[in-house]
């Protein structure tokens, strides 16, 4: 008869054995991202049309999913490939920072990466509003300072992109960045800084008044 604990051990070894193959099972998830920010870049290339088409159900279909994993629970043993020529030998970059925030893995496809593509293709900020909502959300995120730093990763991947065009959102962003100037994790708030600091380059006038 096999001891109590005998059967707790085997127990456990199986619970992680499942748990890895359910991480197995995800695998494809960055190959999926990939080719969505492959397809939707080359949707811009064409104007947008594709994703636009049907009354804008393609974009809306994608953005929402894709929104939701700026704010996943990465599994730290999650499968990610690195881009070539990156490695993480002392391991300090988490499976969240790889697979959502694309460090590490440029061409290999994240999360940021695909919706920066889908803005692009977007091309209106009508569609960029829910889309700016979403990321002003994970910029919020009161308990994981890793949601924060990918969503203000990814406001200022926009900023960068897509330029004046998307100033007209930048009042619905004032709020957050003003807070994220405070953020005790200093890169989150030079990021803030730098979100600011292009934002009046391209406005050319300063927003400190609005940041008070």
């Amino acid at each position: 008869m096999a001891s109590p604990k005998g059967s707790k051990r085997r127990r456990l070894e199986s619970g992680y054995e499942e748990k890895l193959g359910n991480l197995d099972m995800l695998r494809p998830l960055q190959s999926v991202l990939l080719c969505v920010e492959s397809a939707l870049k080359a949707d811009a290339h064409e104007g947008g049309n594709w994703i636009r088409s049907d009354d804008n159900q393609r974009y809306n279909m994608i953005l929402t999913p894709l929104t939701k994993l700026l704010q996943a629970k990465v599994p730290t043993q999650f499968p990610v490939e690195l881009a070539f020529g990156e490695d993480d030998a002392n391991k300090s970059t988490t499976a969240f920072q790889k697979l959502v925030q694309g460090d590490l893995t440029t061409d290999k496809g994240s999360v940021v990466a695909s919706l920066t593509a889908l803005a692009t293709a977007g091309g209106n900020d009508q569609l960029w509003k829910p889309l700016n909502y979403a990321i002003m959300d994970a910029c919020g995120n009161e308990t994981r300072a890793e949601v924060r730093k990918a969503g203000i990763n990814c406001l200022l991947s926009l900023l960068q992109l897509l330029g004046e065009e998307y100033m007209v959102l930048l009042p619905e962003c004032l709020p957050v960045l003003s807070e994220l100037l405070e953020e005790s994790d200093e890169e989150i708030a030079n990021l803030a800084r730098e979100c600011i600091r292009l934002g009046e380059e391209l406005l050319g006038e300063s927003l400190e008044d609005s940041l008070r």
